[in-house]
């Protein structure tokens, strides 16, 4: 899994949701799990996607962290996308 996170602000919380919700209907984006927590004065949301770009992409547009990439979160996606282009039987 890929896991991003996003810091809000608790007052935020409801309309920051729902823009996050609409980007990712109209990209036709399908995260595996969408939770929140509290975390001082905002409130920590966690997003996980099954496919690497697609969290790159959510993180970039809402100033979000990946986590979990490990130290080279470029490397990574970059080879997710090299063994999706290869045939399949064929270990990158």
């Amino acid at each position: 899994m890929h896991t991003v996170e996003i810091r809000v602000p608790r007052r935020e919380l409801s309309e920051r949701m729902a823009m996050m919700r609409m980007w990712l209907d109209e990209r036709r984006f399908e995260p595996s799990t969408f939770n929140c927590r509290d975390a001082e004065e905002d409130v920590l949301v966690r997003i996980e996607f099954k496919v690497a770009s697609e969290a790159k992409a959510f993180a970039a547009h809402f100033n979000g962290r990946l986590v979990g990439f490990g130290s080279d979160a470029e490397g990574e996606i970059g080879r997710d996308v090299l063994r999706s282009a290869l045939p399949h039987g064929i270990v990158g």
